[in-house]
Formats: structure tokens, C-alpha cells, sequence
């Protein structure tokens, strides 16, 4: 089962500060924080099922947004027991010495129409480096309720943070390029 806790996530005419903004539920059965890398030519998709995430955004004014999501890296699920395991291992990302992986971003570029740019820095394995995730926004209203789809991919290079140790090193078996994608839904009454 998923379990998302979310402090913030704010989609709202231009505030003073980012912390004046109205705040949205996030809906954790439909947010999600995913990846697909390949082994051997084949994709292997995953998602982390527990991830706290704090987001400030203001569509109007996208320069004052913030995000902060911390993400469980034994909430793995990569579809086995066996890969699940793998991936926790100290020959990629270490769960034990670092559990969480964060990505925190306070620079947000407007592209056009529904299409973002997230400027941040992602922290896996203990390492840090900045990353650009683009993304949309989908705000709509329905009755009394407003609802917020914001989705995105990037792709990283997991060698960059030191995802693969000794053998897990070669790129032939597992390539270095690893595509991070999320979705994030909430919703807040129209009128607040």
C-alpha cells in the first residue's frame, strides 16, 4: 500500500511567499514516484511506495515555487523480491548506510502553456547533483473542488551518484541512463 505524506503542495494565484499559498491533499493512491532502467535489453519498470513530499507552486509565478521530496529506497518495488533486494544492496544504492534518496528544488522555469522546468538537486546514495525535471501542469475544476496533475520524466545517469558497485559498474548488462518519472495528484476546495 502507498503512503504519501505531503506538508504542502500549493497551486495558486501569485502569493507573497510560497508559504501563504493555499494547500492541496495530495491523493496518494493516484501520486506516484517511478523509473524504468533496462537489464540484459529489456525495460524493468519500479516505483518507491513511500515518499514525503512538500511542494509550493504558483502557476503565475513559478520563480517562487519550492519542492521537497524525500523518497524510502526500501519502498522499492521493482516487480521481485530478488530485484527489490538487488537494488537496496550496497552495490547500488546502499539502503542501509543511505535510506532515503531527496530531490529539492526552489528555481522553476515556465516553458509555455502547461509545460515546466523544475531546476534541483537530487541527493541518491549520498552524493548531490543538480537535475532539471520538466514537467506539466494540469490544474481543473469540477463542482466546488480543484484538482492538480503534475507529471514529469527525467533521465540521470546512476553511475553520477554511485548506483553500481563492482560488477553493477558495467553498463553493457545495465545501462548507465535510468528515467525517473512522477505524478503527483491533489486536490483543495475551489474557494480557498
Amino acid at each position: 500500500m502507498k503512503r504519501l505524506t505531503a506538508a504542502a503542495l500549493l497551486f495558486a494565484a501569485p502569493p507573497a511567499h510560497a508559504a501563504d499559498a493555499p494547500s492541496w491533499d495530495v491523493d496518494p493512491e493516484a501520486s506516484r514516484v517511478g523509473f524504468v532502467a533496462e537489464q540484459s535489453g529489456s525495460p524493468v519498470p519500479g516505483e518507491f511506495t513511500a515518499f514525503d513530499a512538500s511542494i509550493a507552486f504558483d502557476r503565475d509565478a513559478p520563480d517562487a515555487g519550492r519542492v521537497d521530496v524525500e523518497i524510502e529506497i526500501a519502498s522499492v518495488d521493482a516487480g521481485s523480491a530478488e530485484r527489490d533486494d538487488t537494488i537496496t544492496s550496497e552495490q547500488l544504492f546502499h539502503a542501509e548506510k543511505h535510506p532515503t534518496a531527496r530531490f529539492v528544488a526552489d528555481d522553476f522555469t515556465h516553458k509555455d502553456g502547461k509545460r515546466y522546468v523544475a531546476h534541483g538537486e537530487l541527493t541518491m546514495r549520498g552524493q548531490t547533483h543538480p537535475v532539471d525535471l520538466p514537467f506539466t501542469l494540469a490544474v481543473t475544476r469540477r463542482d466546488a473542488t480543484l484538482k492538480a496533475v503534475a507529471e514529469g520524466t527525467v533521465t540521470v545517469k546512476r553511475l553520477r551518484w554511485g548506483i553500481g558497485q563492482g560488477v553493477w559498474r558495467n553498463t553493457g548488462m545495465v545501462p548507465n541512463e535510468v528515467d525517473i518519472e512522477i505524478r503527483i495528484v491533489a486536490t483543495r476546495p475551489a474557494g480557498d
